[in-house]
């Protein structure tokens, strides 16, 4: 069986797909600097990563393709803009092969390819499907972190239910749109209730 990898690539076009620019504008919006980052589906264009070392304070992108030309392609970028490399990282792999163990903890989740790639016949060697690796995102994202869906994506009508039965059952929080984007939260933290004791009564 052949991993399930697409035999093409990607190149800035944002009147097709304008979601890698709508996040940079998100990340400049909410001022999110100096995070760690995961992105799904790089582009031949890494715009993001591009965009990102420009800020004063980079975030630290992690970037999963399974494209061997959108690869390449980061080769040769880190290759001749090797300062890039200090803010950008990718891995080429199937993403619905990732394991929670070798993932960190993240601030900020991009999903924008949820639902457009998972073939249960093609990855039967897959561990994941489209709603096991949103809920291990969702496990690596800290308290209060954001994941980001694209609202315009081939797989939307796929991976919406699947989102909106997070939010439902409260795995997922505060959506909110951004251009063509879709923004939720891992719910924050709960601080530990303190039990306070009684005084006691009578006695010296």
């Amino acid at each position: 069986m052949e991993l399930n990898y697409w035999k093409a690539t990607w190149p800035l076009d944002v009147s097709e797909c304008p979601c890698d620019v709508h996040f940079v504008d998100y990340l400049k919006a909410r001022g999110i600097k100096g995070r760690a980052v995961f992105h799904f589906g790089t582009g031949e264009h890494h715009i993001v990563a591009l965009e990102n070392a420009r800020f004063r304070r980079p975030n630290q992108v992690f970037g999963v393709t399974a494209s061997k030309q959108e690869y390449d392609s980061y080769i040769e970028m880190i290759v001749s803009n090797p300062k890039v490399a200090n803010s950008y990282k990718v891995m080429f792999v199937d993403i619905y092969t990732l394991e929670q163990q070798l993932l960190p903890e993240f601030d900020v989740v991009s999903l924008f390819h949820l639902g457009e790639f998972h073939d249960p016949v093609r990855q039967k060697y897959a561990p994941l499907d489209d709603r096991k690796l949103l809920a291990l995102m969702v496990n690596r994202l800290k308290p209060g972190g954001r994941v980001c869906f694209y609202r315009g994506s081939n797989g939307w009508t796929k991976s919406e239910p699947i989102v909106s039965a997070f939010l439902k059952a409260g795995r997922l929080t505060k959506p909110e749109t951004y251009k063509s984007l879709l923004v939720c939260q891992r719910p924050a933290a709960r601080a530990p209730r303190v039990r306070s004791r009684a005084p006691r009564r009578g006695g010296s």
